[in-house]
């Protein structure tokens, strides 16, 4: 995908299809021209190594990657005189620390450096808008450029050249992205230039205006060494057909590994529990077996059968992610699969052609590296890749499986995948060994796809990318077909390029051959998933899953990923294969405080569907977990806890603490409130961040949920003297697929009320007494809202609970049966608490005054109080219809005056005042 051109012929001639393609590619008529006849090839040298068998990486050692700001033209980038070593200036990275400098050997003993001449044509002058200092640098494999997308104009030109074994080379022009390859990116770059080893580099960066690209960086990247690497045979297996794999008359040079592919050892089940079968056969990803998964370095390799079914008889052998060594913790899907294969891509590198065995695993983590994390694509643009002993090797996750979507061919990335020859095959031509491994993976694809090797398809571009035309168009090309057919680029370079036509041939023949020995292959499908194809069953450990029957299959496996209360983002896990059932429903089980995700899949005779998602749910922690801390608590023994233990309250400021939580959307329990008494619990995220307060009003047993906002670190805090049972405490992420169901008589605490707020205690009363709801829309109580009269009689009467059963007479004018506050107001004005206006009508939603309200409770209480001949406040005069009301709130300190002595009768109250009086009168 790189190139080694300059832009001109990179976006003109050397873009042109191979003259060879001319009769089988239907373009637009602004297709380019033909590419002039490729001169003779220099050989790559590709002698095999022997590989032990092996079933995934050792460790990678030596990581390191650097991101260097690249502003403008440098004043001492076009010297006169061409200095005879680099500047001694540390390179600053992008925390600004300074970048060690070269190994102290070389310091010890320095050698002369050859700088080469800085070139740039007259013609692109105007246009340069960046040039860097040729600089020392730490060692790296990897190198490319990135920037902003806003705000920076069309890059025409991305060069690099670089210092190896203490000479420059050339400048190498990189393909440019435009951030189509993710959609939605801020920032976008170049295709990585892949050295031998460097510690130098220089940058050229072209625009049509001259305005240097916002942010620019260099991005440099040293992939590490693993003791495994080049050492290790392939550990998805090749398929059965091994004399199907060779064209007649040639020889198999290559079988997906330097050693013959009956030489590789059959590859043992994924670990985890043994296979089941039944319904009821229940499974529970073991974390104690994912550690290397979830510090992104697991041993998560497809599950190993010996594949004998016809949709993978010409499968090769594959290295795997988990053998070359790849971070999955650094992985974020983007996009959808395709659902068809249509057209297959050959790419290459661009990079060096004298790698050794173990070099080409560090290519690779080097190239999924920048691609994934640099140029921010989630994972590696390539679903294959081959080096030039003719390993070949598993790119994009779940490539093995199905035609995942990748990035490899900008505009054209739906329905299509891409195999990339390792090394630049514009200077040298592509070894038999390597051309023979390509073939072995097209012809796999094709005939596991359906895939006519030398026929056309129609594909329909989507966003801009490399590509050649407008979004939307849909162009005629041939199934197997070069990188430059679509794309602006010479990929994958004119020498394997013109190798093309006879690679369709030897595809050709070998599909050719599978079908007369097998007929066509049946890929299997994904199972389609009914209504309830996954149901959380209490306590919250165990989901049961249903799919659909898939034709022609001999069983289900489940795939799931997982990770613990504390570990990183679920959607990040590769997915590991499980257990196979031969019915089409399950029971799933986690592990406790776990989080996983599952999905299933058809299998027949060793082949498997692409899968289809069920669901996610995350099991109750442990009360012995180490992240969960108690005080003022008593651990119980309690047959509905987990692992047979709850914890019980001590009464108020109770705590239970959960440290090192991640992503955690909801926390919910399980709880027994005894007779008589009710439960408050306030909840707490990042420590001292209030986030909702759950009440249980009734005594039994209830499970109950809060949603959070968000963050790490869940607390609950008792409110109440009763001693509150918790059998059960569940974190769950964002995603979980279902629910447990919560009692009615869980209530979630006024969003509008935290503790230590105004008024706190007598809107939490008013709630826990049943006296207001408050507004379900919104679950506040309205503090500073006014009242009204309807309001009001409400609260008194639900308060004074009453035997009151109301006639069917209207008792005002304005007051139907059925409205909302009829039973209230009924009572009220057979009581005599509440007379109404004189016109009939007793003013519903008008707002109450403080007197009026006084009046309203002083009529419901009866107290038998004496009225005082003397005002209890200068505006309330003894002659006022509600002095006796205001005189007796006063006296039993329910409401007092302002700080100016006044009463203020006439003022209206508000709904945290009518809480205040309310609450005093009960706590009197």
């Amino acid at each position: 995908m790189p190139l080694a051109l300059r832009p001109a012929l990179r976006t003109c001639a050397a873009t042109a299809l191979a003259a060879t393609l001319a009769a089988t590619t239907v373009l637009p008529a602004t297709a380019a021209p033909g590419l002039p006849q490729a001169p003779a090839a220099p050989a790559v040298e590709a002698t095999p190594s022997t590989t032990a068998p092996g079933r995934q990486a050792a460790p990678v050692v030596g990581k390191a990657e650097q991101s260097i700001p690249v502003d403008g033209i440098s004043a001492d980038a076009l010297p006169e005189e061409v200095p005879a070593e680099l500047p001694e200036e540390a390179i600053t990275g992008r925390a600004g620390a300074p970048v060690p400098s070269p190994s102290s050997s070389a310091e010890a003993e320095p050698v002369e450096q050859e700088l080469a001449e800085t070139a740039l044509p007259e013609d692109d002058v105007d246009e340069l808008a960046a040039l860097s200092e040729p600089t020392a640098t730490k060692d790296f494999l990897i190198a490319g450029l990135t920037w902003d997308i806003d705000g920076t104009d069309p890059v025409s030109e991305a060069s690099i050249r670089v210092r190896e074994g203490g000479e420059w080379t050339d400048w190498s022009s990189l393909e440019v992205h435009d951030g189509d390859e993710r959609p939605g990116a801020a920032r976008t770059g170049t295709e990585p230039l892949v050295t031998n080893g460097a510690d130098g580099i220089q940058v050229r960066v072209l625009t049509a205006s001259g305005k240097t690209p916002a942010g620019l960086e260099v991005a440099l990247i040293d992939p590490g060494t693993s003791e495994t690497d080049g050492e290790l045979a392939p550990a998805s297996p090749a398929g059965a057909a091994a004399p199907l794999d060779a064209p007649a008359g040639r020889a198999a040079a290559g079988s997906g590994a330097p050693q013959a592919a009956s030489s590789v050892p059959e590859a043992a089940p994924a670990s985890g529990p043994s296979p089941a079968t039944g319904a009821e056969a229940s499974f529970a990803p073991a974390l104690a077996g994912q550690q290397g998964l979830l510090t992104g370095t697991a041993a998560a390799e497809p599950v190993a059968y010996n594949t004998d079914s016809t949709a993978d008889a010409l499968k090769p052998a594959i290295v795997t992610r988990a053998q070359w060594g790849a971070d999955e913790s650094i992985v974020r899907d983007f996009g959808t699969p395709s659902t068809d294969l249509k057209a297959l891509y050959i790419h290459h590198t661009a990079g060096s052609n004298s790698y050794t065995p173990s070099g080409a695993y560090a290519q690779i983590r080097g190239i999924f590296t920048y691609h994934a994390k640099t140029l921010g694509w989630g994972d590696i643009g390539y679903q294959f890749l081959v080096d030039k002993y003719g390993t070949i090797y598993q790119g994009r996750r779940g490539s093995i499986d199905a035609p995942v979507m990748g990035a490899q061919a900008g505009g054209f990335n739906t329905d299509t995948i891409g195999v990339s020859a390792m090394g630049n095959y514009q200077e040298a031509a592509a070894p038999a060994a390597m051309v023979d491994a390509i073939e072995r993976v097209l012809a796999w694809q094709a005939y596991r796809y359906g895939v006519d090797p030398t026929g056309t398809t129609r594909l329909t571009q989507s966003g801009k990318g490399t590509a050649r035309w407008t979004s939307g168009t849909t162009v005629t090309v041939p199934t197997i077909l070069g990188h430059k057919v679509t794309n602006f680029t010479s990929c994958p370079g004119q020498y394997l390029d013109a190798k093309i036509p006879s690679i369709r041939s030897s595809v050709d023949q070998r599909v050719n051959a599978a079908l007369t020995r097998y007929g066509q292959a049946t890929p299997l499908t994904a199972p389609t998933l009914p209504w309830n194809r996954y149901v959380l069953s209490t306590p919250g450990l165990k989901a049961t899953a249903r799919w659909n029957a898939v034709p022609g299959a001999t069983g289900y496996q489940i795939m799931y990923r997982a990770v613990p209360h504390d570990g990183g983002a679920v959607g990040n896990q590769p997915w590991i294969a499980g257990k196979t059932v031969s019915t089409t429903s399950t029971t799933l089980t986690n592990e406790p405080g776990e989080t996983a995700q599952y999905a299933v899949r058809a299998v027949a005779n060793g082949a498997v569907g692409p899968q289809a998602y069920l669901g996610q749910h995350t099991g109750p922690i442990a009360w012995d977990d180490d992240d969960l801390y108690t005080a003022r608590m008593t651990s119980i023994s309690a047959p509905s806890g987990i692992e047979g233990r709850a914890v019980r309250t001590q009464g108020k400021d109770s705590v239970i603490r959960v440290e090192d939580t991640e992503q955690v959307r909801r926390v919910s329990f399980a709880t027994y409130v005894p007779s008589g008494g009710y439960a408050h619990l306030d909840v707490y995220q990042d420590d001292y961040r209030y986030v909702g307060t759950i009440k249980i009003l009734q005594s039994g047993s209830a499970h109950c949920a809060l949603s959070l906002p968000g963050g790490s670190n869940v607390r609950l805090v008792s409110r109440s003297s009763t001693p509150v049972t918790i059998t059960r405490l569940l974190l769950n992420r964002q995603g979980q697929t279902s629910y447990l169901d919560t009692a009615d008589r869980c209530v979630r605490g006024f969003a509008d009320n935290p503790p230590g707020s105004s008024f706190y205690d007598a809107v939490d009363w008013m709630q826990t007494a049943g006296v207001s709801q408050g507004y379900a829309a919104t679950n506040t109580y309205g503090k500073t809202r006014r009242i009204s009269r309807g309001e009001s009689v409400a609260f008194v009467y639900r308060y004074m609970d009453p035997a009151y059963t109301p006639t069917s007479t209207r008792p005002f004018s304005d007051v139907r049966q059925g409205d909302t506050f009829y039973e209230p107001i009924s009572w009220a004005r057979d009581r005599g608490i509440a007379k109404g206006y004189g016109n009939g009508t007793f003013g519903v939603g008008e707002d109450v005054t403080r007197a009026e309200f006084a009046s309203f409770l002083y009529r419901a209480a009866r107290p038998g109080y004496t009225v005082p001949r003397t005002r209890s406040f200068p505006d309330v005069p003894t002659w006022s219809a509600h002095h006796a009301a205001i005189s007796w709130m006063e006296s039993e300190g329910l409401a007092g005056g302002y700080d100016d002595g006044t009463f203020r009768p006439d003022r209206d109250i508000t709904r945290a005042e009518v809480a205040a009086i309310l609450y005093r009168y009960d706590r009197r």
